[in-house]
């Protein structure tokens, strides 16, 4: 959730889109010109002070309009007092200035808020800027971010991926895998032309230990290059470089800089155009991840066109010379810090991308705050700060251990480890589910690689995204969003892949139930071969306490539904909250109530609500999944009931 559009507020816990981070506002665009007025103005100047954004509302407004600084002073300020002093004078109006400042050669400016020390920016220029040929004592970097990306890639990067495969000892778990098809990058740096490697027709496989990347990156909307049938020959004969959309250029380039000769790019090493390609290689998807030596990861680009070496927030400020013609740009970045602001680009929002990250043993990420490596022993910045550890942290790094868990479940197969898995299959679907799909069809697919590696590891059956053994604990699962219903069939009413895309759902956060239904049978027909694929068709057979009731609008104008059950001489009327149903209520079908378990920690009683479909056959289709508000005494003769949820 983007959250600054709201300026009332103070959190800022999703960047906004880089094509919306190229201007600056007038404050902002003045600051260049005050910093070097004031410089030059007297010798050796000890404080100017220059009055920036008034409240918090002015400045969260300029970086939602799409100023760059201002959005880094406010990513800056919700890091360091996240509800805190700063947050609370920001927003009750208190102004807030900046203060330059130098010390020998080292210039800096603090930005505080009402005396408060907010966060403190280096100032420094580029090598040839026209300021170096003044007096001002002004250190200077380069920092050209496509030059120091790649540099960094070459030094830093390369650094990290030779400790973390010989040094980290969760890391050099490896399995080894040979993907179909591999981009072949050459062995010259500044090669122009790539071709699409055909491993078996190379004689390589999976014996042989080869070593390439995968790169994780946004579609997006424009077009770029593909592998299709009638390019595949031609793909293998050559690519040329120039053909290559700029996030497929970059990823070439941190490729060679990582010393590798291969990579893996979907686009272009699955045929788009062949159905049965497509089903094959989307199967084997988790393994080329999972045994691929790095993944790169194009967190901040949108689309193909965009790239991801030139991604950080731009931070520069004209300025002209005073009783000069000449002008140059000064440069402000954030001192170093002790911990980063946790960065969710682009990428993270896609569904697939999320097998992606928990298969890969460790990933380079390109984003606004710069290259941050990832792998199971930690998360580290190209400056090498770590990362601060929170709940999200330890949860990402869970699932990055996911594939050394199933490993070890493999192996021993403890029953207490399976029910760990199975609790964590669930928090992955409560993640999965509020990721974007281009197509909701791939609902299934995006989560192959991952379904893989469970079920080699518990040798369980797969029904449209749950366990055979996690039922009837996997029924659990609530829509978050009222219109949660596709219009596409993606799976079983009782699947909670039947939801539309990016609905999220919730699976309760306690597992402490005590079920009171048996699951005689369940099955689902797969569309094509992939085993954890589409499906066009399935049921679950359940056995339990069931009632039967009737749809009662109690406000007839409003759409809120509600269900009535008869016991004895007495009515128990089942809220449904605000659920919308679209048929007229004189024409729903029976419902029915399947006591489904007992919550050991409040004791609430829950089931599931299903319409009859087929009374004859004990066919149903489900409704929700609630809290019943009917005790036990309230069950009191009702019948178990064999009963096909489809």
């Amino acid at each position: 959730m983007n959250t600054i559009n709201d300026p009332s507020g103070i959190a800022l816990r999703t960047p906004f889109p880089h094509s919306s981070l190229t201007e600056l506002c007038q404050l902002c665009r003045a600051l260049g010109d005050w910093f070097v007025s004031n410089w030059t103005s007297t010798a050796q100047p000890r404080s100017h002070t220059y009055k920036h954004h008034l409240s918090w509302n002015t400045l969260s407004e300029s970086a939602f309009k799409g100023c760059s600084f201002c959005y880094q002073l406010a990513l800056e300020g919700e890091e360091r007092y996240m509800g805190g002093t700063i947050a609370y004078k920001i927003q009750h109006g208190k102004p807030t200035a900046f203060t330059a400042e130098m010390d020998g050669e080292s210039a800096k400016i603090t930005v505080r808020c009402d005396k408060l020390e907010w966060c403190v920016l280096d100032v420094y220029t580029m090598p040839d800027d026209p300021m170096l040929q003044d007096w001002i004592p002004i250190s200077s970097q380069q920092d050209n971010t496509f030059h120091h990306a790649l540099v960094s890639t070459s030094t830093v990067g390369r650094k990290w991926f030779k400790e973390c495969t010989t040094v980290h000892a969760e890391c050099r778990i490896r399995n080894r895998f040979v993907p179909t098809r591999l981009i072949d990058v050459g062995l010259l740096e500044g090669s122009e032309t790539l071709k699409l490697l055909d491993t078996k027709q190379s004689g390589i496989s999976n014996d042989m230990e080869l070593k390439y990347a995968t790169l994780s990156h946004c579609w997006g909307q424009t077009e770029h290059i593909t592998t299709k049938t009638d390019t595949l020959k031609k793909h293998k004969t050559g690519i040329a470089f120039s053909e290559l959309n700029r996030t497929f250029k970059d990823a070439v380039l941190v490729t060679r800089a990582l010393g590798l000769r291969y990579v893996w790019i979907d686009s272009l090493c699955i045929v788009q155009d062949s159905a049965s390609d497509w089903q094959r290689e989307s199967f084997l998807m988790g393994s080329v991840y999972n045994g691929g030596a790095i993944n790169i990861a194009a967190d901040g680009a949108e689309d193909g066109d965009q790239g991801f070496l030139s991604k950080r927030a731009p931070s520069y400020f004209p300025y002209t010379l005073p009783g000069k013609e000449s002008y140059g740009m000064i440069c402000m970045k954030a001192s170093k810090r002790k911990r980063l602001l946790e960065y969710h680009g682009n990428l993270r929002r896609r569904a697939w991308v999320l097998q992606e990250y928990a298969l890969s043993t460790c990933s380079i990420r390109y984003n606004m705050n710069g290259i941050v490596w990832e792998c199971r022993s930690g998360c580290f910045y190209d400056s090498e700060v770590l990362f601060e550890e929170n709940q999200y942290r330890r949860e990402m790094r869970a699932l990055k251990s996911l594939p050394l868990q199933l490993r070890h479940v493999a192996a021993t197969s403890p029953a207490s480890e399976i029910s760990e898995v199975m609790a964590l299959w669930r928090k992955l679907i409560n993640e999965y589910s509020r990721k974007e799909l281009t197509f909701e069809m791939d609902v299934l697919p995006a989560l192959t690689g991952l379904a893989s590696l469970v079920r080699a590891a518990i040798g369980d059956q797969y029904l449209a995204g749950i366990w055979r053994r996690d039922l009837p604990a996997a029924l659990q699962w609530v829509p978050v969003t009222q219109d949660w219903r596709s219009t596409t069939y993606l799976a079983p009413t009782w699947s909670w892949a039947a939801c539309k895309k990016s609905c999220p759902i919730m699976y309760p956060l306690s597992s402490a139930a005590q079920f009171r239904v048996k699951v005689l049978d369940a099955a689902v027909t797969l569309v094509g071969s992939n085993p954890f694929g589409p499906v066009s068709d399935g049921f679950v057979k359940l056995e339990g306490l069931a009632q039967r009731g009737a749809f009662k609008r109690l406000v007839p104008h409003l759409p809120a539904l509600h269900i009535v059950f008869q016991h004895n001489e007495r009515q128990v009327t089942q809220s449904l909250g605000h659920m919308k149903y679209e048929s007229d209520i004189v024409k729903l079908p029976p419902v029915w109530c399947l006591q489904l378990c007992v919550q050991r920690d409040d004791s609430h009683l829950y089931g599931i609500l299903i319409l009859e479909e087929d009374r004859k056959e004990n066919v149903f289709r489900r409704l929700a999944y609630e809290s019943v508000w009917m005790t036990d005494s309230d069950w009191d003769g009702a019948q178990r009931e064999v009963m096909i949820i489809k």
